[in-house]
């Protein structure tokens, strides 16, 4: 039996907020992430609680245009900052962190990420050269266990 959107919803409602993500606005340079893949989403963006639309190719709340939708892994982390922190992280798969994550599949001799896999040591390292972007690196993925 497949769950329906109803059914995930009411799941997300009565479950944790959710994960947190694992480098936001306020992310500093050397911030790390380490954990194992216990998830993946396609989430519609939103900002301050309005889903964003592309409009002449740039992220919008006007509802002009295609959704704006975001692939995620979730992961399992030793990380627990207050009392409500479960230790679960979002990774958005932007462009910066494909980059980043593609090098260190292609280091572990694998091209695809997988469930139970694991990320050592991805780190923000700061904005790129000019601002746009963000660079990331020396992260290792583990493949689970066969």
């Amino acid at each position: 039996m497949t769950m329906s959107d109803f059914d995930a919803i009411n799941a997300e409602l009565a479950g944790p907020v959710g994960p947190r993500n694992a480098f936001g606005r306020d992310a500093k340079p050397g911030d790390e992430l380490t954990g194992d893949i216990i998830g993946a989403e396609r989430r519609h963006r939103t900002v301050d609680g309005k889903p964003l639309f592309w409009v002449d190719r740039k992220p919008s709340t006007v509802e002009a245009g295609p959704a704006v939708i975001d692939s995620v892994l979730i992961f399992q982390t030793t990380e627990e900052t207050d009392e409500d922190d479960d230790g679960q992280r979002f990774l958005r798969l932007d462009r910066d962190v494909k980059v980043a994550l593609n090098a260190a599949l292609a280091a572990a001799g694998v091209k695809t990420v997988a469930m139970g896999g694991r990320l050592e040591g991805f780190t923000f390292k700061g904005k790129a050269a000019g601002g746009a972007g963000r660079v990331y690196g020396d992260g290792k993925y583990i493949p689970p266990a066969a």
